[in-house]
């Protein structure tokens, strides 16, 4: 913990504040026992912690990160308090102060996200469908975001959980055309249309896009 300035006054409440230089200043009534502040700065430890690293990627005059998720923008917060290591709200946060590792962390929480979000958009446009499939893989293919094999199993590049859900819905009724139509014919077409008719504006998204859609 850094330097700890205690100020002393006729107040009647206890104050906590980090200064820019991640200094921590305590606000306590007169006669306040030091051994009180040593416990209530024990307390608030996680919360100091917290507001201290903030304080330093803002001082150190950074470019907020920001990472994509089904089609939205989230700027990056370090937020030590939370269960997962990596949770979505109004930001996207991630529980630890170890930024060199941010990488992994990302595309192992991507990649758990794309298995769950891919399995149910697959399971959804097959029963629609009235198509069968083996099974649903996700994985970490370079050059491309689907493929489906000849044992009727429907693999998906995880980074397409960045892009908006209806274009995974578009690469999904793909995929899934496949099971009846091996190539790229008429036919195929047609079939993919019929399980999503607006495909071919998510297709010229992804193939405009697709290189953002990545960490």
């Amino acid at each position: 913990m850094n330097k700890v300035n205690v100020i002393r006054s006729n107040r009647t409440t206890i104050g906590i504040q980090i200064m820019p230089d991640s200094t921590i200043v305590v606000k306590v009534p007169t006669r306040f026992p030091d051994r009180h502040i040593a416990k209530i700065l024990d307390e608030h430890k996680e919360w100091i912690e917290q507001k201290q690293l903030n304080m330093q990627v803002r001082q150190a005059g950074k470019a907020v990160d920001e990472y994509l998720y089904l089609g939205k923008s989230y700027p990056l917060e370090i937020r030590l308090s939370q269960k997962n290591i990596i949770e979505v709200e109004d930001k996207l946060y991630l529980a630890s102060p170890k930024k060199k590792y941010l990488k992994s962390y990302l595309e192992s929480w991507y990649k758990q996200q794309a298995r769950k979000i891919i399995t149910e958009r697959v399971a959804f446009y097959a029963q629609r469908a009235g198509l069968t499939y083996r099974s649903v893989a996700i994985t970490s293919a370079e050059t491309r975001w689907g493929s489906c094999s000849n044992e009727k199993t429907l693999n998906f590049n995880w980074r397409l959980i960045m892009a908006p859900l209806a274009v995974i819905d578009y690469v999904v009724a793909h995929e899934l055309a496949h099971l009846t139509e091996l190539n790229h014919s008429r036919d195929f077409w047609e079939t993919v249309r019929k399980m999503y008719p607006l495909y071919r504006e998510y297709r010229t998204w992804l193939k405009r896009n697709g290189e953002l859609l990545r960490i």
